[in-house]
């Protein structure tokens, strides 16, 4: 998996798996020292904000489409609705349902007040979202749509490589969906965490989740190859640091701008790995 965050505008970098979660695989390289030099966070590439319901709706203008379809082949406003993400093909408007995404478990809200339970909540279910959609990029091949969610900076070289070739990725949901996860805010030292691992925040707050291990993803080729690739060996704690960002056709996503985990040898926040 590949997480998430915007640093810098299109990317002038390339990491190696790790840097950030989408999610274990790369946070992982986050503990392992895999760093790189890295350019403010606070540049989104997601497009104008839109109803985040809109294209959701059986009324939609994607309503039509029951299966993943060339984007030439859909209806010419879903066509319009989807071509600022750069994709090449159109999912269905409930193809997260169809993917099984889950909503987050019970998140712990360890913000103080600073946020109410309930955005808490959607904020979580909307990291879960983002993975969702994450998860079908890959599965068809849409770097474009990968640069939406995570910045192309943080999607790891190997699945460029990969994707470049024309491969698809499968993720399995331990790569994808914490089984338990909390919300924390970020402070002046947390901050010099995500500094130190070349990965500078502007993010008032951090997703806490807790993965199961192992877990394993499979690059699949045109020529019949499938590549397995080792994401984490064991249960890992894994924290986004991000903020809620709606827009058609995606809706909530937690749109992250730094990662890490709770095996970085540089000492992690303490607060996010010792509940």
């Amino acid at each position: 998996m590949s997480t998430l965050s915007v640093p810098c505008p299109l990317r002038r970098r390339t990491i190696g798996r790790g840097e950030v979660v989408r999610r274990l695989g790369v946070a992982m390289a986050l503990g392992l020292g895999v760093l790189g030099t890295a350019c403010g966070s606070s540049s989104a590439v997601a497009p104008p904000t839109r109803s985040a319901t809109a294209s959701a709706t059986p009324g939609g203008p994607c309503a039509s489409v029951h299966v993943t379809t060339p984007i030439e082949d859909v209806p010419p406003a879903c066509a319009a609705l989807w071509a600022p993400y750069q994709v090449t093909k159109v999912p269905p408007p409930d193809i997260l349902q169809q993917e099984h995404v889950p909503p987050a478990p019970p998140v712990r809200n360890m913000t103080n007040g600073a946020v109410s339970d309930a955005d808490a909540q959607r904020w979580a279910d909307a990291s879960n979202r983002d993975s969702g959609w994450y998860k079908w990029a890959e599965a068809n091949g849409q770097i474009g749509l990968l640069r939406h969610l995570v910045g192309d900076a943080l999607i790891p070289a190997d699945e460029q490589s990969a994707l470049a070739a024309d491969a698809t990725i499968e993720l399995p949901n331990c790569d994808l969906y914490p089984s338990d996860n909390a919300l924390f805010e970020v402070g002046a030292s947390d901050e010099g965490f995500f500094r130190e691992k070349g990965l500078p925040t502007d993010s008032s707050f951090v997703v806490v989740g807790d993965y199961p291990g192992p877990c394993t993803e499979s690059f699949h080729y045109p020529d019949g190859r499938v590549t397995s690739v080792q994401v984490s060996s064991q249960p890992t704690r894994v924290f986004i640091a991000g903020r809620l960002v709606s827009a058609a056709p995606l809706g909530d996503i937690w749109l992250g701008d730094a990662s890490g985990n709770c095996a970085d040898p540089t000492g992690p926040p303490a607060a996010w790995c010792g509940r």
